[in-house]
């Protein structure tokens, strides 16, 4: 078996610990893009005022064994599994940790996937899910290209 057909995606919603707030935030963005290139995970991570969706993509112990640490950190509360399947292809391959803010995605992305602009992750079915992180990093990626460009 190639490692394509082992490569699963994880998908869960969360909140951020009472007490916990932008630095926390800021610390867990920086090691995820420090660590997930070295165990062979990619994935996208959406911040709401309401919570988080996160997608984790990567090899079945990778992304279990990532998935059990973040259940176990403290500054994570009310982690909600959404999907968990085997896919063929990462949707963020080239994203060690894509992190995007709801507060600032173009409202068109929200309205093609039928949420509000203060969404609730722990509302969305695992195709809003997905869609919604893959869209949300393109725009970012595409931003992100535009101000590269301008430099």
């Amino acid at each position: 078996m190639s490692e394509i057909e082992h490569t699963v995606q994880l998908i869960y919603a969360s909140r951020i610990a009472k007490g916990c707030g932008p630095k926390d935030l800021e610390a867990i963005l920086d090691v995820s893009r420090k660590n997930n290139p070295s165990i062979g995970v990619t994935g996208a991570l959406c911040y709401s005022a309401r919570g988080f969706l996160q997608c984790l993509e990567g090899s079945r112990a990778a992304v279990n064994a990532l998935y059990r640490r973040i259940v176990q950190d403290e500054r994570n509360e009310d982690i909600t599994l959404i999907s968990y399947e085997q896919v063929t292809e990462r949707t963020f391959g080239q994203w060690s940790m894509a992190y995007v803010r709801a507060d600032g995605v173009d409202g068109r992305i929200l309205n093609k996937h039928k949420v509000e602009e203060d969404f609730d992750p722990f509302t969305v079915t695992p195709k809003q899910a997905i869609g919604l992180l893959r869209d949300m990093a393109r725009e970012r990626a595409a931003f992100l290209a535009r101000q590269q460009k301008a430099e």
